[in-house]
């Protein structure tokens, strides 16, 4: 199974890389780049501290870290 291809709402690059998914109501999402929502809106909570334990990693470096420390 593949990953979600959607579009960043900060830079709207579409792809699969990991985002930030949030819930405007309750039918319509949108959906960051975490460095994105970080850098753009600034989010404090999500965002910021995965961006800072990245080290500038994006994309499919991302998703690997994401997931080793999930693991």
């Amino acid at each position: 199974m593949s990953n979600l291809v959607s579009a960043c709402l900060g830079c709207g690059q579409e792809d699969d890389h990991p985002k930030h998914v949030i819930a405007v109501d309750p039918t319509n999402l949108v959906r960051w780049h975490y460095d994105c929502h970080d850098a753009i809106a600034g989010c404090p909570d999500v965002c910021a501290p995965i961006v800072k334990s990245a080290k500038g990693k994006t994309g499919e470096e991302l998703r690997t870290h994401l997931m080793l420390k999930k693991g």
